[in-house]
């Protein structure tokens, strides 16, 4: 009897590798486009919600109302990542993904509506931004487990590349259309703005016409399957692994240090925190454009090494002396963290089967996205008490170490398993 959380996708068995269609081909495919520009939908409405939050949230409560908020929405991914991955394997995706863009959307309407009003607390921001963020733990597992299903298995990587690439992309016009609207016209407008987005993005959701139905189970799937399925798969296993530690510590010191670093040490403002930030996010462009290109055999493996990236990323950051070598750093650090995000993701898509695959991605969107929690808790601090240039320093040097130690891990006991 066949095991559906160790056995190999039936779609690979006995199937010699075919050649992946090109990133834009996929497009052509009408489901696939529809989630494509959903995502796209939101993305812009995020990034233009993201720079009005934070202006916000800097004017009503100060640094503590920015961790305040930004805890807010990590936290839940560590709450609920499990769970939003055993409901992708367990209901229809397609209705979890619009159930979750539906209240996101009702969630900002009450706040846009304060907002506008002049009384919008800062309580009210910290408790939307959970339940955005909660809505998220649901919508990453079921849409990452439904990629396979619209693309097909051996088109997984550029299919997410492509999605990578437009979304780093859209972020940037958005933070620059955010930042000239921002100058007459109220920050509510931008919540409001994102509300629709998230309409927009259930509309084309639902227009999908052709999603694989949910595997059926003999017993209802259990939380604890999706790490089960990840133990004969050493390599991706210590791929997830290298996700937690290395985003801990890359976010971590990200949002502490950077914009303590262009203040205090390259005497910018934040116009110079946001040309840094358009680095980091072309940085995450390129990289997409790559991979939607150059397909990757041995995705897990190039995943860990894409860690090194961090070496010259936060490298150069810790040693800039001028605002472009640190943008030159942000855009190296980028290219290391999107190229192992994207790699991870497309592994799992292409080796976990469809009955599992849910818990799976759920797993890695816990852990991608809970480690900023632990990064603003566990690394963040050190700004108080370190300079900034030698925890940067430090992280690009421990980053890539993380991703090596783990590939030398995996590879041991892939040997020893083969002896």
């Amino acid at each position: 009897m066949s095991d559906p959380v160790l056995d190999t996708p039936r779609e690979l068995e006995h199937v010699e590798a075919r050649p992946g269609e090109r990133a834009l081909a996929l497009l052509r495919r009408r489901d696939f486009r529809q989630l494509y520009l959903a995502v796209a939908a939101s993305e812009l409405g995020d990034s233009l919600h993201y720079i009005a939050l934070m202006w916000f949230v800097l004017d009503a409560g100060g640094p503590l109302g920015v961790v305040a908020v930004r805890l807010a929405d990590s936290v839940p991914a560590l709450v609920f990542g499990l769970h939003g991955g055993l409901a992708a394997d367990r209901w229809s995706r397609k209705r979890l993904m619009v159930g979750a863009d539906v209240v996101r959307a009702a969630v900002l309407v009450p706040v846009a509506i304060a907002g506008l009003a002049g009384s919008l607390p800062l309580w009210a921001l910290v408790a939307a931004s959970f339940v955005l963020e909660a809505a998220t733990s649901y919508f990453a597992p079921a849409y990452g487990a439904a990629i396979p299903a619209l693309v097909d298995r051996e088109n997984v990587q550029q299919a997410n590349a492509l999605v990578a690439a437009t979304t780093q992309a859209l972020s940037i016009g958005g933070w620059a259309l955010a930042a000239g609207l921002l100058t007459f016209m109220p920050v509510s407008v931008f919540f409001a703005v994102n509300a629709a987005s998230f309409v927009a993005s259930a509309l084309l959701i639902g227009r999908i016409r052709h999603a694989r139905a949910r595997a059926a189970h003999r017993a209802p799937p259990r939380l604890h399957e999706g790490l089960v399925a990840l133990r004969p798969r050493p390599l991706l296993a210590a791929a997830v692994a290298a996700l937690g530690v290395a985003v801990t510590i890359t976010a971590g010191s990200w949002i502490g240090g950077v914009p303590t670093l262009v203040r205090d040490t390259l005497h910018h403002g934040a116009g110079g925190f946001s040309i840094v930030m358009v680095g980091y996010a072309a940085g995450s462009v390129v990289s997409g454009v790559l991979l939607a290109r150059l397909p990757i055999r041995r995705k897990a493996r190039a995943s860990l090494l894409a860690w090194s990236m961090y070496l010259p990323g936060y490298g150069l950051i810790a040693l800039a002396h001028s605002l472009w070598l640190a943008v030159a750093g942000a855009f190296f650090a980028a290219t290391g963290q999107s190229s192992a995000v994207v790699l991870l993701n497309a592994a799992a898509q292409e080796e976990v089967p469809e009955g599992i695959l849910g818990r799976v991605v759920g797993v890695v969107s816990l852990t991608h996205r809970g480690a900023h929690a632990t990064g603003l808790l566990l690394v963040s601090p050190l700004f108080a008490f370190v300079a900034a240039r030698w925890v940067f320093g430090a992280s690009a040097v421990a980053v890539p170490l993380v991703g090596l130690a783990a590939l030398a891990g995996a590879l041991a006991l892939t040997r020893r398993r083969a002896a």
